[in-house]
C-alpha cells in the first residue's frame, strides 16, 4: 500500500483529527511556524496536505481580505472538515481536495507555500516539490515542517502497540518521524530547484488534557484506530494505561504536556 494512502483517515475521523489534534499539537506547531516565517498582508498562500486547514485559517488571518489562502489535501472528509471550519471573515479560502502533485493551479499563483507535516507522506516526493515549485511565483518561498525524531508521546503509542496490537501496526504508527534526515531533505528541494535553503530546529509543546480522556480520544483519530478499536474493553484499556504511565514524568496541572522536535524548512522558488 503506497504511505500516502496507507495514512488516510476514514469516517469521522477527520471530525476527531480537529476536534482533537489540531488544538494540542497542529494549531500550536502552526502558530510556532507562523512566528519564523515572514508572511505579509495581500499574500497569496497556498496550504498542501492542508489537513482540516489550521495552517490555513492561521494565514489568512496575516493575508486579509486582500490576499488568498487555498488549502489542498488527497483526504476529502479533510477537506469536508475544512470547509466546516473555515472563519466567517472577509478572507479569500478555497479549499480543493486533490494531489500535491497535479494541483489546480496555474504557474506562479502563489507567494508563499506551507507544507505541515505532509513531505513524508508524499509517494512521490521530487515531483510533489517540482509541482509546489511551479505554483509559486519566482520570488515565492516554500516553508515545511518535518519531525526530526521520535518523540516521547509517539514512542509510548509505539510501546503500546507493540505490546497489545502488533508490531507491523506499531511500526506503522511511527511513519510520520521517519524523515527527519534533512540531507536527504535539502537535496530533493535541490533537485525541484529550489535554492537559498534553510533550516531550524523548533520544539512544539503537544498540550494533552487528562490521559484517562484525551489518550483515548488521540487513538480514535489516527489511520490505525481501527486496530486500536477491535481490542476487547480489557485489552483496550490496559493499551491505555500503558501509555498514560510512560507518560507520567509530562504530567501538568491540568493534563500532559509534552515537547516534540520538528524541522522547519524555508526555501526560495
Amino acid at each position: 500500500m503506497p504511505e500516502q494512502e496507507a495514512w488516510q483517515l476514514e469516517g469521522n475521523a477527520a471530525q476527531i483529527y480537529e476536534e482533537q489534534k489540531v488544538p494540542s499539537l497542529f494549531r500550536p506547531l502552526a502558530e510556532l511556524t507562523l512566528r519564523h516565517v515572514d508572511l505579509h498582508q495581500s499574500d497569496h498562500v497556498v496550504d498542501l496536505a492542508c489537513g482540516t486547514g489550521i495552517m490555513g485559517r492561521l494565514a489568512a488571518e496575516v493575508v486579509g481580505s486582500s490576499g488568498r489562502v487555498a488549502g489542498v489535501d488527497l483526504n476529502s472528509g479533510m477537506i469536508e472538515a475544512a470547509k466546516r471550519h473555515s472563519p466567517v471573515t472577509g478572507a479569500n479560502m478555497e479549499w480543493h481536495q486533490g494531489d500535491v502533485t497535479a494541483l489546480p493551479f496555474p504557474d506562479a499563483s502563489f507567494d508563499i507555500a506551507f507544507c505541515q507535516q505532509g513531505l513524508q507522506f508524499f509517494p512521490d516526493k521530487l515531483a510533489a516539490l517540482k509541482e509546489i515549485r511551479r505554483v509559486l511565483k519566482s520570488n515565492g518561498s516554500l516553508n515545511l515542517t518535518v519531525w526530526s525524531d521520535l518523540n516521547p508521546y509517539n514512542a509510548a503509542v509505539a510501546g503500546a502497540l507493540t505490546q497489545y496490537v502488533s508490531a507491523q501496526v506499531a511500526a506503522g504508527s511511527t511513519a510520520p518521524f521517519e524523515f527527519g534526515n534533512l540531507g536527504v531533505i535539502k537535496k530533493l528541494l535541490i533537485d525541484a530547484g529550489f535554492h537559498a535553503i534553510d533550516t531550524e530546529s523548533l520544539v512544539v509543546q503537544r498540550r494533552l488534557g487528562p490521559a484517562e480522556e484525551s489518550i483515548p480520544m488521540e487513538l480514535a483519530g489516527v489511520p490505525y484506530a481501527s486496530d486500536v478499536e477491535r481490542l476487547d474493553p480489557p485489552t483496550r484499556n490496559a493499551l491505555f494505561k500503558y501509555i498514560t504511565d510512560a507518560l507520567e514524568k509530562y504530567r501538568v496541572a491540568d493534563g500532559l504536556e509534552i515537547p516534540q522536535e520538528t524541522h522547519l524548512v524555508r526555501a526560495d522558488a
